[in-house]
């Protein structure tokens, strides 16, 4: 088959699809065998819509289009085990953490038939929800059980986004196994794929019970709290006060897991920071977002619900961002220790709530926090903690984003009404941030308003901590993906390697081939 790109089509009929694959490689019908589409967008930049295709064609003698413009060859996405390696294991690999970077890790490695232990800090998804929802509803946290914590990792609970500029094909192997899992098969093909915090569940699950049915074994609500070396050799791990022989395992722990990160330093895992971003959380109606995105298209049920991306560099050089936009999504708490308010943002499937949110990021460095390895942490931390005193307990941090310009306190909410549903508390979040977190986010707003007028002017609401995009730490790996101690492989966003599900997941890949590269392939009863 080739690949023909920039298949423009005014319809999403099959029918006029194919009439544009005859078209444009000018061939007549029965020179088309079959045709499949790899890659659907949508073009509304001129108010006519307008849908992009790359497809797949099976055509009679194929190779006189290789030269054409817009014709490519298919690319081989197979995903292909690398072959073990010479250094023996004993014991079996460990995952520590079941997020989506260790979902794939463990994944890869049952797979590969290396039968994993998976040790997840958190609880299955059956009993995390309940426990999750109970935290929504009453503010009774459980530190061990949360949004950051348990089967699924933070992205369980989230918008479920798909989008990534990798080119990795690893990203192929991933989006396969997720239709596997349960999601929908469009998720190759959109431009925006998404699979929603409800739907995502059930996938996470059906991960699990295909683990298992490979030799893997999992422990939910257990913590690794100790490693123990020789030699500059992993040689075991501590879980709930009972070690266990390891000599490879996957740290895929999560950017909350901080006493984990501060075990590994004080055993001299090598570890340096990193730059991150914090911000808030902005809401505005759906419908809002919809006609300013959209004009006259607002009503296409091909283009609702918008989104939008949006970027801004201040005059103090600090970039502020859009990130994690969810149309039809709620603003959620996604605290994961006492005394600590942190927000985020998700949707469902369906994505149609009545609120739009996004978060607004400013990027910030050593010289907002300082230049020691846990400064960055420790300024994450006084933020949550700033926010959960300000609104007295996991209430957000609340404040209209015109008076929010103004430095005055909010009284009412206009149009649009919070989504969070632990409650709000009016503050003026220009006391939660510094001068020059401040001058970067007002000077930003007060561009999207001229971008994207009624954005700040049409009622948003402006919630806050959002600190935790991702890790202030960075776990130093090698070529071999290793620590500076052997048999430790670090990945995904909380050891500083990745950003959202896909990212995360294929990170975690790369982590298992690295450990099947290195190790041999265990021989032992797998149900020890």
């Amino acid at each position: 088959m080739i690949r023909l790109h920039q298949v423009k089509c005014a319809s999403d009929k099959p029918s006029d699809i194919e009439a544009q694959i005859l078209k444009k490689l000018h061939i007549q019908k029965k020179d088309l065998f079959a045709w499949e589409i790899v890659r659907k967008s949508i073009d509304a930049r001129k108010q006519k819509v307008f849908f992009s295709y790359i497809i797949d064609v099976s055509v009679r003698r194929e190779k006189r289009f290789m030269h054409q413009k817009d014709v490519t060859e298919v690319p081989d996405t197979t995903y292909r085990f690398p072959q073990p390696g010479n250094h023996s294991l004993t014991n079996r690999p460990v995952v520590v953490g079941f997020g989506p970077a260790g979902m794939f890790a463990a994944l890869i490695l049952a797979q590969a038939g290396y039968c994993p232990l998976i040790i997840e800090r958190g609880s299955k998804v059956e009993r995390r929800k309940d426990v999750v929802e109970h935290f929504w509803h009453t503010g009774q946290l459980d530190p061990s059980c949360n949004v950051q914590f348990g089967e699924g990792g933070a992205g369980a609970f989230s918008d479920g986004k798909l989008t990534t500029r990798s080119k990795d094909k690893r990203c192929q192997k991933v989006l396969d196994q997720l239709i596997e899992f349960g999601a929908r098969k469009t998720i190759k093909t959109d431009q925006y794929p998404h699979i929603g915090s409800d739907a995502f569940l059930d996938i996470i699950r059906q991960c699990r019970k295909t683990i298992e049915q490979a030799g893997g074994t999992f422990c939910f609500d257990s913590q690794c709290t100790d490693i123990k070396i020789k030699e500059n050799k992993l040689q075991a791990i501590c879980v709930d006060g009972r070690w266990i022989d390891c000599q490879a395992c996957i740290l895929a722990i999560g950017h909350s897991a901080k006493d984990t990160i501060y075990m590994l330093h004080e055993k001299g895992i090598r570890l340096t920071g990193k730059r991150f971003a914090v911000g808030v959380r902005i809401e505005h109606k759906q419908a809002f977002i919809d006609r300013a995105m959209l004009k006259d298209a607002c009503t296409n049920p091909h283009l609702v619900p918008a989104r939008y991306k949006l970027t801004y560099m201040a005059s103090n050089k600090k970039g502020v961002y859009s990130f994690c936009m969810c149309p039809g999504g709620y603003v959620i708490c996604a605290s994961s220790e006492e005394g600590k308010t942190v927000v985020n943002g998700m949707s469902y499937a369906a994505r149609d709530g009545e609120n739009a949110n996004s978060a607004l990021l400013v990027q910030v460095d050593p010289q907002d926090y300082g230049s020691a390895l846990f400064d960055g942490l420790h300024y994450q931390e006084q933020l949550e903690s700033r926010a959960y005193q300000m609104a007295a307990g996991y209430k957000a941090c609340t404040q209209l984003a015109r008076d929010y310009l103004a430095h005055q306190v909010s009284t009412a909410f206009d149009q649009v009404q919070p989504t969070y549903a632990l409650g709000t508390t009016f503050t003026d979040l220009n006391d939660l941030f510094s001068p020059a977190v401040n001058q970067a986010l007002h000077e930003a707003l007060e561009n999207f308003e001229k971008k994207v007028p009624g954005f700040v002017s049409e009622g948003a609401i402006l919630t806050a901590v959002e600190s935790r995009s991702s890790s202030s730490i960075r776990i130093e790996r090698d070529e071999q993906g290793m620590t500076n101690v052997r048999g430790i492989f670090p990945c995904g966003e909380g050891s500083g390697y990745a950003g959202g599900i896909v990212t995360s997941a294929v990170d975690g890949i790369r982590s298992a081939e690295k450990l099947i590269e290195y190790f041999s392939c265990p021989q032992y009863n797998k149900s020890r």
